[in-house]
């Protein structure tokens, strides 16, 4: 392939005519793209980086090569390698973005390298693959690449094989800065198709830098557009580990699994890993009538081999597994350690119903046992704030069920109120086992759950066994007393049986469509509560200084790293942000959450 080396603010011979695409290697042609740029609301950006290893691209490493920007006729290429001055590079992106907004496409990686790069944290964005997410309304089968979404608004076709090419070459080619400039090109129409379908669900009042930079007026997006630098600050921070505590821990688990595991083994003549000889053993040996799959093999869930936990050898299987899982953690979690933290990573929008996920690795998923190797740095302490049964405070919003509403109002314990009902006794004479039955019962039936799957989750999830019969009477009475769930879910059902398709909506105007009965109840509330976790780290991030910052957020919790000497104001902003984003999601249902300080991730 021909290589060329280019003057500067010129471009291959081919190309040197067109007014429309600038190709910029000195600090002259900066301040011509200034120039041209410096009336623009918002610009449309990308970057191309030069990586050895693709697959695991690091903004702490890796570097950019290309910055593209471009308006509605031109697009500029700066090459920050023939440049060769960062300094300068930062000056003028510093400039350019300090109250200009940027369209880009997946920004959160680009915003990532922008500021390890160069310092430059743009707050005003527009992300087309966040716009495409919350257009499709969770549908699976829609993919949000660049490439799909280019095709699926616009029609067009986008060629990305040279994503992944030689962009640390001395000299790129006219091949790569053309596949460059198209990106720029493809997001003008990208923007302007998904924006406007967006703003069908907008209001004219709506306020705010990002609804007034970009024209945007749909909430939603709003509030997932606001989030996207923030969540590119809580990765780049990474969460403090106890290094010493995480490799002790992962000795003594090795050793007691290695211990157990030969144990089970010489015992039982089984490897406990492998499926046919478990299966045989289970139905063969311990006659236990195992449920089957879809494709007609047989099943051995924990959740169910925990009704048999009378068996010795299903005990054992299931303290090994248990081991196993967590060995895969902590090695999970020491392969992603860099200079005493872990950096992971967030979908943003990682589920239909809007909720984030966590990979590479999975902070949302640690074992309470495992949570203590995440330790605050020297002079600071960890801040842990988590929402109070907030799904039953969303439900009750949701459904407007006066009675549940009644007892949050009241601060009373849900749990114990519906453990009152179903069971005939006072509420003040409710014991712990009634109450962790009510809280299956509640959690179980407001997802729609049925008597049979009552019981089996009782027991799995609560270790509270319960007869099909009493799960009958606990699902009438349940429904009996919070009247609105009832008609709730009997529309629902009705809606579904002619439409087999239903748009469900959160609390804050989140539509997710839904096939399934079960989908269709849960992913309002879920939602809800994805929106509501959102809103307050985006009301956090707008309070807080510098002597704190979030570190990790699982679902309904948020984890912040404090300087030791501001533990209570940046506690009491925590708490204000909460409430805040509590009152605007919530509106006839108290919030409630607990705060609590430790310098290791743990509550209390």
């Amino acid at each position: 392939m021909t290589k060329y080396l280019f003057d500067s603010d010129s471009l291959p011979p081919q190309l040197t005519d067109r007014d429309d695409l600038k190709y910029i290697t000195d600090f002259s042609g900066l301040e011509k793209v200034s120039r041209v740029l410096e009336k623009q609301k918002f610009i449309y950006f990308d970057c191309e980086v030069a990586s050895e290893n693709f697959e695991n691209i690091n903004p702490f490493k890796d570097k950019i090569r290309l910055i593209q920007l471009g308006n509605e006729e031109k697009v500029f290429i700066v090459d920050v390698q023939k440049i060769n001055d960062r300094g300068k590079v930062s000056e003028f992106l510093a400039d350019l973005l300090r109250e200009r907004g940027i369209v880009g496409h997946n920004l959160k990686f680009d915003i990532k390298f922008l500021y390890t790069n160069f310092g430059v944290l743009p707050k005003l964005n527009f992300d087309t693959m966040i716009a495409s997410q919350i257009i499709s309304e969770g549908n699976e089968g829609d993919r949000h690449s660049l490439k799909a979404v280019t095709s699926r608004f616009t029609g067009k076709d986008v060629d990305k094989r040279l994503q992944k090419s030689d962009w640390g070459s001395e000299h790129l080619t006219n091949q790569q800065l053309e596949y460059a400039a198209e990106d720029i090109r493809v997001l003008r129409d990208v923007f302007k198709v998904v924006r406007d379908i967006l703003n069908k669900d907008g209001e004219e009042s709506l306020s705010g830098k990002i609804g007034s930079v970009f024209g945007l007026k749909n909430p939603v997006a709003i509030l997932e557009m606001t989030l996207i630098p923030i969540l590119a600050e809580i990765e780049l921070s990474g969460i403090p580990v106890d290094l010493n505590l995480l490799n002790s821990t992962l000795e003594d688990k090795k050793s007691e699994f290695q211990l157990l595991y030969f144990d089970f083994r010489k015992r039982f003549s089984v490897d406990p890993f492998s499926p046919n000889q478990i299966t045989n053993c289970l139905v063969n040996r311990l006659k236990i009538e195992l449920p089957k799959t879809e494709k007609g093999s047989y099943s051995s869930q924990d959740t169910f081999l925990r009704n048999f936990l009378d068996y010795e050898e299903v005990r054992l299987l299931l303290t090994i597994r248990t081991l196993k899982r967590s060995l895969d953690k902590l090695l999970e979690i020491l392969s992603y350690i860099s200079n005493g933290r872990v950096f992971g990573e967030f979908k943003q929008i990682g589920a239909p119903t809007g909720r984030m996920t966590s990979l590479r690795p999975n902070l949302q998923n640690i074992p309470s046992s495992l949570k203590e190797i995440f330790k605050a740095e020297e002079g600071r302490v960890f801040i842990v704030a988590d929402y109070s049964q907030i799904e039953l405070r969303l439900a009750a919003e949701y459904t407007k069920d006066e009675r549940m509403i009644k007892a949050f109002v009241e601060g009373r314990d849900l749990h114990r109120v519906t453990a009152s009902i179903i069971i005939g006794k006072r509420y003040e004479d409710i014991t712990p086992e009634e109450r962790r039955l009510a809280k299956a019962i509640n959690f179980g039936l407001i997802y729609g759950m049925s008597p049979k799957f009552l019981v089996e989750y009782s027991k799995a999830n609560y270790d509270i066994e319960i007869s099909l019969d009493e799960a009958k009477q606990f699902h009438m009475d349940f429904f009996d007393y919070y009247k609105s769930f009832r008609r709730w879910h009997n529309a629902v059902k009705e809606k579904l049986k002619k439409h087999r398709v239903l748009e469900v909506k959160t609390l804050f105007g989140r539509k997710i469509l839904a096939s399934r009965f079960t989908d269709a109840v849960n992913y309002p509330i879920q939602g809800s509560g994805s929106d509501l976790l959102k809103m307050a780290v985006v009301f956090f991030s707008k309070m807080k200084d510098s002597s704190s910052k979030i570190v990790n957020l699982v679902h309904d919790e948020i984890l912040v790293e404090s300087e030791k000497t501001k533990i209570k104001e940046n506690a009491s902003i925590v708490g204000k942000a909460m409430e805040k984003a509590g009152k605007f999601i919530l509106k006839t249902v108290p919030v409630s959450f607990e705060i609590s300080i430790n310098d290791r991730w743990k509550k209390g």
